[in-house]
């Protein structure tokens, strides 16, 4: 065995292990007990003799829309303006596409050769041009013209004379397909060096992608009005899905195929008994690059889920369907086809892979689906078990993320249709499993961890109603109005839950899911859009039409609770948020000491300050599948300290909450971590200072000891920059880190930068810099968007450096304001072990902060009080102590 074939072996083995980052292992399940089932094997799980038993017991629809949701749906079309003009758009959607379905339109879209996968296809003319050439490539598509794709960087169309497809490879397992590659020299395309693109293997998995969305649409159609010309149509579609799917191969986006029975790949799937097929000059190795994290058949992601999810729909909502005489649609011979070729052959895939992933708890749901729908209970136990867990292991005890907000969402997508279809679902008449147990009327929301899940995100929310973009999480990452109806629909009690929807949709629920303000990709040619990765992971497979099958006729009418936002640091994420505002969404501040985990990043103990629509204190968020994304998930990107110039430790880092304590006036928290091996201390303490009407400020005490050099490094939110009280200047052969323009000064005195954000409001950061202390200041890395529009962008960032082994103590103020008064008039260190006075509109403030306890002297018009303990704060207006605050260790 050659290197290259060595280091590719142990990319798979540690892919597999890993899944490429993603897998999440040991689960470390909760003590919330739930009643555990028998969970069949592989074996059992391939095995279909209990759906011939079983599949005429299902009373359909059986999955997320059930007759109760079918009814509530008509009710709000009947009393509603919103509903009708959702159901209008569905109808209009229908009937501006139905026409095109003809068999040789259907053959064309639903090939028997295997599709590929969207992504994974790099420009080659991107490259030839000097452009920049994302790995994924950035493409679009429209079935007005279906056999081609543009890229959307340099505009050039593909299939493409310049760039042909002249690698060809042949199957041959079943009937033989031809699989062919652009020539040319090879992409690297992430980890997979010599990768080659294929636009038309790309083309196909888009078509099926279309076709299948409309196949669902068609579904919702007929259940809405009776017409069965749309039962018809999506009939056609799943018999044309049935006749291919089961020759299409398993492979991976990567252009890899498995060249025999899917079965047999599966159940081999990093060991296959044959050579798989992979674009030269790779050498086959018998494995799939990457495994069953990107593996499918009707596309190559890993997420078979999102088709399977749509036939399933699809079938379940016309199956039942008669035409005019009182017939049946489907024949026996149809729905036994549809049922075993295209349902029950869509799981062998699925249920080989028993790790769980982000990706792989979406697949469960979608076998779950199929066992619910064509009557065997132990798909639904499959499906059962990612679920259980999923809310007990991959979601933290607390019902927080285990990796972000953004994966968090993600996750939930692939689980929020288990709870919802099996809502009161019941095992076939008869049926025990082999350990003598049924289910009875499940209910997922309830008895589970599921509804932990729920007030996290609730609670997680900033003040605009988007996520804070902490580890691997884009800026605007939202909680979906779908997602609330679900909340709205299952946890009545819950009021808060009724205020958000009403926050978002209006008090009187005039907008709905499907409205376009929700939907960035909101067309007049798809009622549910293709698959946009990867924004649209955060939201469910259906989106778009929640508010009419899941809102509550009348539930305008009912009150909900004043929509707040609460002060909260859930233990198991340790990642503190502190508000101000008397609804807690004026702003937030966000402490880090959440360990180190698969999509987590070098941010231990950053600080993120968000207000009234401004980061002030800025997160530099995802770049998702971006070669240059280090560069956002190293520690100098964040604002926190870096020891000797090193990045902090991933593996084994731990994080430490060791006070969070609100008062009227006041608010603090304080957190340890051990990102650096060198450091015996790595603390932060943040103080959240609110006197109402929006005059609030962070004062912020970290203290390090360990190492040669320590710097406190934080970055400003714009390059609108002035700075003040100092005059730092350039340096012949000055290095900081990989800073552009860098220049420096004495950092001792107090002093401050300020920078103007994109809604105009201003940040001021006070930097009370003490003995031996040294500034610079330079650009640095700033880019945010994967799609490189932003692509070359700086941002100012501070470094105060400290040297030594002594404790070191940076202490920090800093405040958002709009206009060009600032509340916030001077700071001044009082004490280098943690005193600050800072001097506001109002009067004088006194933040007290020390490594172990201490006192703080507060002189005002009626004398002197002292206050001791280990923080402790007070406010002295019109020489009036009017308020203080002290705790002790």
């Amino acid at each position: 065995m050659d290197n290259k074939t060595a280091n590719r072996r142990d990319f798979i083995k540690q892919s597999t292990l890993l899944g490429l980052g993603m897998y999440l292992s040991p689960f470390v399940l909760s003590s919330t007990p739930h009643k555990s089932f028998d969970y069949p094997d592989t074996e059992q799980l391939l095995d279909w003799t209990d759906w011939k038993m079983y599949r005429h017991s299902v009373n359909h629809p059986c999955l997320t829309i059930k007759e109760d949701n079918l009814q509530a749906a008509k009710e709000n079309i009947k009393n509603y303006d919103w509903a009708r003009v959702h159901f209008d758009r569905i109808d209009a959607i229908i009937k501006q596409h139905i026409g095109k379905i003809t068999p040789d339109f259907l053959n064309s879209m639903v090939e028997e050769t295997t599709p590929g996968d969207p992504l994974w296809t790099p420009c080659p003319s991107c490259r030839d041009k000097g452009l920049p050439v994302h790995p994924h490539g950035l493409w679009s598509w429209d079935v007005e013209n279906p056999e081609e794709i543009q890229c959307t960087e340099c505009d050039a169309v593909f299939p493409n004379s310049e760039y042909p497809e002249e690698i060809v490879l042949t199957t041959t397992w079943g009937k033989p397909q031809k699989l062919t590659y652009c020539g040319g020299d090879p992409f690297v395309i992430f980890k997979y060096k010599e990768g080659r693109p294929s636009f038309t293997a790309n083309i196909r998995s888009r078509k099926v992608q279309w076709i299948a969305g409309f196949c669902q649409t068609l579904a919702e159609g007929y259940l809405l009005t009776g017409n069965i010309t749309y039962a018809a149509t999506c009939r056609e579609i799943l018999l044309r899905f049935a006749k291919c799917y089961p020759g299409w191969l398993i492979h991976v986006g990567y252009g890899e195929y498995a060249d025999m029975d899917p079965k047999t790949a599966a159940l081999n799937m990093m060991k296959l008994p044959e050579p798989e097929l992979c674009p030269p000059p790779n050498v086959p190795d018998n494995a799939l690059w990457t495994g069953f994290w990107s593996a499918g058949r009707a596309s190559g992601v890993g997420l078979e889920s999102d088709f399977v999810r749509k036939v399933v729909t699809a079938y379940d909502l016309t199956c039942q369907a008669k035409k005019s005489d009182g017939r049946p649609l489907y024949t026996e011979k149809d729905k036994y086809k549809i049922e075993k070729d295209l349902l029950l052959e869509s799981t062998i895939l699925l249920v080989c892979d028993k790790k769980l992933n982000n990706k792989s708890v979406s697949n469960r749901t979608a076998v779950a689906l199929v066992g619910m729908c064509v009557g065997h209970p132990g798909l639904l136990r499959f499906g059962l078990e990612g679920f259980n867990m999923t809310v007990d292991g991959w979601y933290l005890p607390d019902g927080t993320t285990s990796e972000s907000p953004f994966y968090g969402l993600m996750t939930l997508g692939g689980i929020w249709d288990m709870a919802q279809a099996a809502h009161g679902y019941s095992d076939p008449s008869g049926y025990k499993d082999k350990t003598g147990q049924r289910i009875d009327d499940l209910d997922l929301y309830h008895d589970s961890n599921y509804k932990l899940v729920w007030e996290a995100f609730f609670k997680g929310l900033q003040g605009d109603l988007k996520y804070p973009p902490y580890a691997d999480s884009f800026e605007n990452t939202t909680l979906d109005v779908a997602y609330v109806e679900l909340m709205v629909a299952n946890y009545p009690e819950k009021k808060e839950y009724l205020a958000l929807l009403k926050e978002l949709c209006g008090d009187d629920l005039l907008l709905h899911s499907g409205s376009a303000g929700f939907n960035s990709e909101f067309t007049d040619s798809e009622v549910e859009p293709v698959l946009r990765l990867p924004y649209d992971l955060t939201k469910p497979n259906g989106a778009l039409s929640f508010s009419m099958y899941y809102r509550k006729p009348k539930l305008e009418k009912e009150k909900g609770a004043v929509l707040s936002l609460p002060d909260w640091c859930p233990q198991n994420l340790q990642i503190g948020h502190l508000r101000t505002g008397l609804d807690g969404r004026e702003s937030l501040l966000l402490l880090s000491a959440s360990p180190w985990g698969i999509h987590h990043e070098n941010d231990s103990l950053n600080l993120y300050y968000w207000k009234n629509g401004a980061s002030l204190l800025s997160d530099l968020g995802y770049l998702w599948d971006h070669p240059l994304k280090p560069n956002n998930i190293r520690a100098l990107a964040h604002n926190t300290v870096l020891i000797d110039e090193e990045n902090q430790i991933s593996k084994g880092r731990g994080g430490e909450i060791l006070l969070f304590k609100t008062f009227p006036k006041v608010k603090i928290m304080e957190m340890a971590s051990t990102a650096y091996s060198q450091a015996s201390v790595y603390k932060r303490t943040a103080v959240l200072v609110d006197h109402g009407n929006g005059h609030s400020y962070v004062v912020d005490f970290f203290r390090v000891q360990g190492g040669e050099i320590q710097d406190y490094v934080f970055h400003a939110s714009s390059k609108q920059l002035t700075i003040n009280g100092i005059s730092p200047v350039a340096k012949a052969g000055l290095t900081v880190y990989d800073f552009k323009d860098t220049r420096t000064s004495n950092g001792k005195g107090t002093w401050n930068s300020q920078w103007i954000s994109e809604n105009g409001m201003t940040t001021r950061a006070w930097s009370l810099g003490q003995e031996g202390e040294e500034m610079f200041v330079g650009d640095g890395w700033g880019q945010k968007d994967w799609k490189n529009a932003d692509i070359g962008a700086t941002l100012p960032y501070f470094v105060r450096r400290k040297r030594g082994e002594g404790l070191q103590t940076f202490v920090s103020v800093f405040e958002g304001f709009d206009g060009e008064e600032s509340f916030v008039k001077n700071v001044a260190l009082v004490d280098k072990n943690g005193v600050v006075e800072v001097e506001t509109s109002l009067g004088k403030d006194y933040i007290m902060s020390m490594h172990g306890n201490g006192e703080m002297s507060i002189e005002h018009g009626k004398g002197k009080e002292i206050l001791s303990g280990h923080f402790a704060a007070a406010s002295v207006q019109k020489e009036e102590l009017v308020w203080m605050e002290a705790l002790s260790l």
